[in-house]
């Protein structure tokens, strides 16, 4: 597509959007009624019982809406999230923020408001004149981008105005072309840029307007999403990210410290831990709570899609799986644990290669020269919900090397326990659990459990190459570091909201489409179900953010 074509390609859909929104404000057309609005308003019915307006007060929040209409599980959290601030604050006025015109939100805009009293920011209308000016901007920018690269790689190093962006961007791609890894620079690579540009620019005016004291998101990846974040933080803006199962507060950023998943727990954990460093009794607590709750997770007791599909399946013995795949029992044997190659690799600190794509193509290839240790490379679990079931297996046959194997499609992941040697891993959560059983583990990424003492962390990819040679003779954990696994095991798990009695397993499971078709219909009937049988304030989400707003009441 050449770049006439693609401008004019954006302002046909510009000029397209702005008609609709006119007719949308005139009630000349309205959009088509959802399929699930009559059990939206049963939501609405049961949720406005337990909100009152509250004042206005001197804080401003704003919440991202960008996720409204995609399920009750994404509005539930961040208006919740504003809830729990108001009530500290003695009230605040509540904004929520999209891109795009008032009309795509027509239903979501009616559920956001059972929880009282909240403006909508457009954004596609509030800056509707300016938007000529800032896709031009936007244009030039990533003209001059693409004059100066060369590499795919160099599109981690963009930074816009001095916030780093190339991660989200990188990440962006992947997931708008759908594909494992990014090869060339094309006009998807230019419009996912030119894209993230423009909502920059609309951000930082944004923020320009009005002073907001927090930013309650998501998501704090992608540059659809993620982006928003920098800006606030960079404008001094506190910013709460709440996904499904957790929540976290940035407050500050630089290059180094970025509001990415892994980076941000990794912090919490280590505070943590210095915290309670002598504490001889908490820690044995620990130690012990944390092997009761890796077992319950072994044992596929926890409402989490991720672990429920892992930990299914036939448990392999060591004979019985060398049996299966013809290789030798008394050889060793290596796991390599597969990731969801669009599934924003770059939510951590750092990789030692560009995605998860090519550090599985660059392990495969290290793996094919070791001796005395078979491979065994295990998909992940939820390669079928990201539409990349059998992309890994493709790549491994592709290589036709000697002793790397597909494990068995019905293997639970729980007999890595009788089977594993080493695994290898980015920064997959499967590098904790296992280093609990006394199995190491060779992390190729930044981890929220790196760090620790009990993984083998590579700074380099030659490092990482010889440790994989190195790897037929790595001991098994000692008995020190299996208590230190435990024992951030046990923090990390009590970080989460895994047992959620109102967004639980089944109506994530509907709106995200993971055990069949995705039906929003029934995600709002278990959510009014859920909600009229318990009280949203005791909820941890609630807990979490309201002491925050304590804390930062005292300041």
């Amino acid at each position: 597509m050449t770049i006439v074509k693609l401008i004019k390609k954006i302002f046909h859909r510009l000029f397209y959007s702005v008609i609709l929104e006119c007719l949308f404000l005139i009630s000349i057309w309205r959009p088509a009624v959802q399929s699930h609005a009559l059990n939206a308003e049963l939501f609405i019915k049961i949720n406005k019982k337990y909100w009152n307006n509250f004042p206005k007060g001197n804080k401003n929040i704003l919440i991202e809406g960008h996720f409204t209409e995609s399920g009750p599980n994404y509005l539930f959290r961040v208006n919740l999230a504003a809830k729990a601030l108001q009530s500290v604050f003695g009230g605040g006025q509540s904004f929520i923020v999209v891109n795009g015109h008032s009309y795509n939100w027509s239903l979501s805009r009616k559920v956001c408001n059972s929880f009282g009293n909240a403006k909508w920011i457009f954004l596609g209308r509030k800056f509707l004149l300016l938007t000529p000016l800032l896709l031009l901007l936007a244009g030039v920018r990533t003209l001059i981008f693409f004059i100066q690269v060369r590499k795919p790689e160099q599109i981690l190093n963009i930074s816009f105005d001095g916030i780093k962006t190339g991660d989200l961007i990188y990440d962006q791609i992947l997931r708008f072309s759908k594909t494992p890894t990014v090869n060339t620079i094309n006009w998807k690579v230019f419009q996912v840029i030119a894209q993230s540009w423009y909502y920059y620019y609309q951000y930082n005016l944004l923020f320009s307007l009005r002073r907001y004291h927090y930013y309650i998101s998501t998501h704090a990846m992608y540059a659809a999403y993620g982006l928003i974040c920098r800006v606030a933080l960079k404008k001094g803006v506190k910013v709460i990210e709440t996904n499904d199962i957790a929540t976290f507060l940035h407050e500050n950023m630089d290059e180094n410290n970025l509001p990415t998943y892994h980076h941000s727990l990794n912090k919490i954990i280590k505070n943590k831990v210095s915290s309670e460093n002598l504490n001889k009794k908490k820690l044995a607590t620990r130690e012990v709570r944390g092997a009761k709750n890796l077992q319950h997770r072994l044992e596929s007791n926890i409402e989490n899609i991720d672990a429920l599909k892992a930990y299914s399946g036939k448990i392999y013995s060591k004979e019985k799986l060398c049996k299966t795949l013809n290789i030798n029992v008394n050889d060793r044997i290596g796991f390599i644990a597969g990731h969801i190659f669009n599934d924003a690799p770059h939510n951590g600190k750092f990789l030692l290669f560009k995605d998860f794509y090519e550090w599985t193509d660059k392990t495969l290839d290290y793996c094919s020269m070791t001796k005395n240790i078979n491979w065994i490379v295990k998909p992940h679990p939820a390669s079928k919900l990201y539409e990349e079931e059998g992309t890994i297996e493709e790549l491994v046959r592709s290589k036709n090397t000697a002793n790397i194997y597909i494990c068995p499609s019905d293997l639970n992941t729980g007999s890595l326990r009788h089977c594993a040697d080493v695994i290898l891993t980015v920064n997959g959560t499967i590098g904790l659990e296992y280093a609990c059983l006394g199995i190491p583990s060779i992390l190729s990424g930044f981890s929220c459990y790196s760090g620790f003492g009990f993984t083998h962390d590579p700074c380099t990819a030659a490092e990482y190459c010889q440790m994989i040679q190195d790897s037929p003779n790595l001991p098994r954990l000692n008995n020190i570091q299996i208590s230190k696994a435990l024992q951030i095991y046990d923090i990390w798990n009590e970080f989460f909201d895994f047992d959620n009695c109102i967004i639980t397993h089944d109506v994530l499971a509907n709106v995200w489409g993971s055990e069949g078709p995705i039906n929003l219909k029934k995600a709002y009937d278990l959510m009014s179900k859920n909600l009229k049988n318990n009280d949203p304030k005791k909820l941890k989400l609630w807990k979490f953010v309201k002491t925050l707003a304590e804390k930062d009441a005292k300041k």
